[in-house]
């Protein structure tokens, strides 16, 4: 059992008390996904045995014996066990897909109970419960923010939609759910079957699926043979009587003829052929649980497919930067922090410059853990704390040595993110946030600056005519960074002005191998 809360109450800075929570998880049940008796298993495997085309051959299986041709009763009884077994365990995998949500339920949760902040098994969160948020998190409940330091969610589990959503105080975050950046505060409103993650698995367990284009037809198909075998083993087996045969010569005659136009090697046919098509589709990384739907997505002629994550790898890479210096060329694999930046000597420091400006108006950052590079943040920044590293910046201890006095974090109005280091404000934003408050005019597209990203001969990049920065190139992003003294900066989000403007740094989202 589970329970969700109408309100979040009042706010209690201690969280719970310790036997208050145990008293409400004895009341309300662990924060756990609902579990339902999946379909017996017995029960899948009579459904691939007894389906109409099944039954004609379990018919003509009989009616062989009968004749007495044993051999082949037996052939067409072995062809229907085989056929029905393989498809059965397709069925099999398919039917299990909901009991994988569970998966996304993290195992602990940080809370504060009797003041103390505690690490706790996500199944003994209750309502009321205050769960300390960090980036990084995957969210254990449905809660509501009650302190928010510019956070911001992924939500594409539930909406597909892959750019996290900014939050702010009362509004709402879902079980299931990571918290991309920032920290926050939150109180437990719904648990267990009350969240929506919950009515997702709920969903997900209550359909059914309509028959497949190719079912249908199949069974059209099948219907009609049925009926052409059984009138013509009539017209037989009256033709027999009519010529003065014995009733029982004429019954098997008849019989041989019906089972003689019963087309056995059909079904296995049609299972062996969307066999060996899964097995294709799965060596160009596409699962395919159910057999049939080899056959659907032959007949489909448009795709609407999400991008992110999809047909990119759900990671972003700097792959060029342009300084007042020059352009640079960034090459590397992933998030590895190696790499290599072609650039002329002169341009270097001033790419590190700029990585690292880029770097402190930022919050992802890329750390090692159990042996591999995790992005932790906004995919953007992370990709811009890799070109830091690539550009031989030790961000870690610049930052251990400057420390952060004041940061102004990201929103739909300011579109730039600041940080003050010291007497120094870094500033990442949008172009036009940007580049405005920049003493000297932003440089041209030229030889050395962003392409506009039409291909030349030889899959070289063509220089258009000189543009301005902030409208060079589509499919990329790109963003401004600079310094500036700030001064007094004791108003939210100083401006900036006067700053020096250190460059673009250009992003793009790198595709799946097999979707280039």
């Amino acid at each position: 059992m589970a329970t969700s809360a109408t309100a979040p109450g009042p706010v209690r800075a201690a969280g719970l008390a310790a036997e208050e929570a145990a008293d409400r998880l004895r009341r309300v049940g662990p924060n756990v996904l609902p579990s339902s008796r999946p379909p017996a298993t017995w029960r899948l495997l009579a459904r691939q045995l007894t389906h109409f085309f099944a039954l004609l051959l379990w018919a003509a299986a009989v009616l062989a014996v009968i004749a007495g041709m044993p051999e082949l009763g037996v052939a067409i009884a072995v062809v229907v066990l085989v056929n029905g077994v393989f498809a059965f365990v397709q069925e099999y995998r398919a039917d299990r897909a909901a009991d994988r949500l569970r998966d996304l339920m993290p195992a602990a949760a940080t809370v504060r109970r009797d003041g103390h902040r505690l690490t706790v098994a996500a199944a003994d969160l209750v309502p009321d419960d205050l769960v300390l948020l960090e980036a990084g998190d995957r969210i254990s409940a449905d809660l509501a923010v009650v302190e928010a330091h510019a956070i911001a969610v992924d939500e594409s589990m539930l909406t597909g939609e892959s750019v996290p959503r900014r939050v702010t105080v009362d509004e709402r975050l879902f079980a299931g759910t990571y918290l991309v950046e920032g920290a926050a505060s939150a109180i437990v409103v719904a648990t267990g079957q009350q969240t929506r993650l919950a009515g997702i698995a709920e969903l997900t367990r209550g359909a059914t699926r309509p028959p497949s284009p190719l079912a249908v037809r199949l069974n059209r198909v099948v219907k009609v043979v049925a009926a052409v075998a059984v009138a013509v083993g009539a017209v037989f087996l009256g033709t027999a009587m009519l010529l003065g045969a014995e009733p029982i010569v004429a019954f098997l005659l008849a019989i041989g003829v019906t089972v003689a136009l019963v087309p056995e090697g059909l079904l296995p046919t049609v299972t062996l052929s969307l066999a060996w098509g899964a097995r294709r589709m799965a060596g160009r990384n596409a699962l395919v649980r159910r057999l049939d739907s080899v056959e659907t997505l032959g007949s489909v002629t448009f795709i609407c497919t999400d991008k992110t994550g999809t047909l990119t790898r759900n990671e972003m890479s700097a792959v060029e930067v342009w300084t007042a210096l020059g352009a640079a060329t960034v090459r590397g694999v992933g998030y590895q922090p190696t790499g290599q930046i072609d650039t002329p000597a002169a341009n270097r420091d001033a790419v590190a410059d700029l990585a690292y400006a880029a770097v402190r108006a930022s919050s992802g950052r890329l750390s090692r853990r159990d042996g591999q590079w995790q992005p932790h943040g906004d995919p953007m920044e992370v990709a811009l704390h890799v070109l830091a590293l690539r550009a031989g910046v030790d961000v870690s201890a610049r930052e251990r040595w400057e420390p952060a006095t004041a940061i102004y974090p990201f929103d739909s109005r300011r579109l730039r993110y600041a940080t003050v280091v010291a007497d120094t404000l870094y500033v990442k934003g949008a172009p036009e946030a940007v580049l405005s408050r920049c003493p000297a005019p932003p440089p041209r597209c030229g030889r050395s600056g962003p392409p506009h990203g039409r291909a030349g001969p030889q899959g070289t990049r063509r220089r258009d005519p000189p543009r301005a920065w902030p409208g060079c190139g589509p499919r990329t992003r790109r963003t401004g960074a600079g310094t500036a003294r700030p001064g007094r900066a004791r108003r939210p989000a100083p401006a900036g002005r006067g700053a020096g403007r250190h460059g673009l740094p250009d992003r793009r989202h790198p595709p799946r191998h097999r979707d280039r």
